[in-house]
């Protein structure tokens, strides 16, 4: 399975917003739409950015309360880590162990595809061990009926 099918089965776009959006408006919008990050996208900088629950956790602890009223901007990391659309889960697994993230933007060049988490990653991993313990199973009994013994 590569990243491409998880897209494709989430069907929702990333949510974007701009380096001016403040952080107190970013925390505001992950809450109502139950998601762990933003996309950056600034017309300064070419790269897609990212904020997340982590980064600004991170930034209170180094900054207290004032880092409400920053903008993105001063808050993202960019560019953002990426994977490809053609990248399989484990290599997107890969590097977000390396990196120490749990959130890849999927790009082509400057084309974005949408995000994973690891939330989304490991979803996945389940089903497809899941199927494959299903489809081994079956094999291992169709084995035996064929050989005559009892289950």
């Amino acid at each position: 399975m590569i990243i491409m099918d998880i897209l494709n089965a989430n069907q929702s776009d990333p949510v974007l917003a701009t380096g001016d959006t403040r952080i107190e408006r970013l925390l505001s919008i992950m809450m109502s739409e139950g998601i762990g990050s933003v996309v950056i996208k600034d017309m300064e900088n070419p790269a897609y950015g990212i904020v997340t629950e982590r980064s600004v956790i991170s930034a209170m602890a180094k900054f207290g309360p004032g880092i409400f009223t920053q903008t993105a901007r001063s808050l993202m990391t960019s560019p953002a880590p990426t994977c490809r659309p053609d990248d399989s889960i484990r290599q997107a697994m890969q590097s977000m162990t390396q990196l120490r993230t749990r959130h890849l933007l999927v790009t082509s060049g400057t084309d974005l595809h949408g995000l994973v988490s690891i939330g989304d990653l490991v979803k996945f991993r389940i089903r497809d061990t899941e199927l494959e313990n299903s489809v081994l199973r079956d094999i291992a009994g169709a084995r035996m009926l064929s050989s005559g013994s009892h289950i």
